[in-house]
């Protein structure tokens, strides 16, 4: 199935062109995004400064300003990283942190983590009642994401259209261990997302130049949007509400991706339908049946996908000849 054939059936007809549809048609669709996304955010964060003055009333904000470049790295190691030391800062607050409340946003921030991750995936195929309410709640969980909702879309729509295969996948998990996928996931998305510009647009001075743009463009966006949550919450809920939203973001998608998409015997990968003990049944529940997944793959416009019917035969995506 190629990436056209899965639009086409999958967005209703008189609904806005897809974000991978416009992408393959404009080589600056991307650069344009993150241009007008730093270009809302900033006089936002400004705004929201001028209100709360959270970084006027803080000491030593460069520990922090410089603490929020290890969750802008595409990788899970560094954002685990930054948990430890942004609880650390925290720490020193003058305020504190370690009472109840504080425990009590850890767990929220844990559990819309992962909630983040199932509306994100609904978002991208339109499974909300309205178009502009997927695109909203699409845009809202990319900016706590810091990955942007145009970028996510297209990436997930190339995972859909070959999934499993190494050349093709955003981010098959393949052979890996799933520390190696874990840490690997957000380079393997890049890469992908760059391989396709240029097989669609072709390798010439001005694709070099807008990909050059776009990769400078990339972390300056991504510090851009966890700037202004920082901004908008303040450092201790920043430190015990956000950092575990993150964390527990990037956890859930790995962890999914992996658990469901696993290699056979015979060579070939299969995509599984998990839910046989009591912290899958949990994760299930908190995640709209995220790991459903051969479900998800077989009816991508059903907003849980536990709902979905299953033949009890096996999805098979990818065969190693």
């Amino acid at each position: 199935m190629d990436e056209t054939d899965y639009q086409g059936r999958n967005t209703p007809t008189g609904k806005a062109k897809s974000h991978y549809a416009r992408f393959r048609s404009d080589p600056h669709y991307l650069p344009k995004y993150y241009i007008y996304t730093i270009a809302c955010l900033w006089p936002l964060t400004l705004l929201a400064e001028f209100f709360t003055a959270h970084v006027r009333s803080i000491d030593h904000i460069a520990f922090w300003i410089v603490g929020m470049l290890l969750l802008i790295a595409p990788s899970f190691s560094l954002i685990f990283v930054s948990g430890l030391y942004f609880m650390l800062l925290a720490a020193f607050m003058p305020t504190g942190f370690l009472n109840p409340i504080a425990l009590a946003c850890m767990a929220f921030g844990i559990l819309l983590g992962i909630m983040s991750a199932a509306l994100m995936h609904n978002a991208a195929h339109d499974n909300f009642p309205q178009t502009w309410q997927s695109r909203l709640i699409g845009e809202i969980c990319g900016l706590f994401q810091l990955t942007g909702f145009v970028g996510w879309s297209i990436s997930h729509t190339i995972h859909h259209s070959a999934p499993d295969n190494p050349e093709k996948d955003a981010h098959a998990p393949g052979h890996l261990s799933f520390g190696s996928y874990m840490t690997s996931m957000g380079t393997l998305m890049k890469d992908n997302l760059t391989n396709k510009y240029f097989e669609i647009f072709g390798v010439n001075r001005e694709t070099k130049r807008t990909w050059s743009l776009l990769g400078r463009f990339l972390p300056v966006v991504r510090y851009t949007r966890v700037f202004f949550i920082f901004v908008l919450m303040g450092p201790v809920l920043f430190a015990t509400f956000y950092v575990p939203f993150k964390i527990a973001n990037a956890l859930i998608y790995g962890d999914f991706n992996y658990r469901t998409h696993r290699p056979m015997s015979d060579g070939s990968f299969e995509v599984l339908n998990l839910n046989h003990n009591v912290w899958l049944r949990f994760l299930n529940a908190i995640s709209f049946g995220s790991y459903f997944h051969k479900n998800h793959h077989r009816s991508p416009n059903i907003f849980n996908p536990r709902y979905a019917r299953d033949d009890g035969k096996p999805f098979i995506t990818h065969r190693v000849d």
